[in-house]
């Protein structure tokens, strides 16, 4: 899967939250910011694959992954939510 195979537009109407998921760890990954142990929630640091980088490129085998791990809406949602908030913590200045 390509990274903007699965893209997040807003309207969802397609876009399963589980690609939604995928979509936003694959953009957390790619982050030059980038740092897996400071990430705040440990459902997601539990969910995180170990590689990451600009080039990183595995969206298949995470959602796959991520599919395995049979989590609910209310987790799924979760994981979401706190994924855009690391990557708006990564985006804002470095002392906020």
């Amino acid at each position: 899967m390509r990274p903007s195979e699965v893209t997040w537009n807003g309207r969802g109407a397609n876009v399963s939250p589980l690609d939604i998921l995928t979509a936003q760890i694959g953009r957390l990954l790619r982050h030059p910011a980038y740092r897996r142990e400071s990430i705040v929630s440990s459902l997601l640091q539990r969910h995180l694959p170990k590689e990451a980088g600009y080039a990183w490129n595995d969206e298949a085998a995470l959602r796959e992954r991520l599919g395995r791990a049979g989590l609910d809406a209310a987790s799924i949602d979760h994981l979401i939510r706190n994924t855009q908030a690391e990557i708006q913590r990564l985006r804002g200045p470095a002392d906020a």
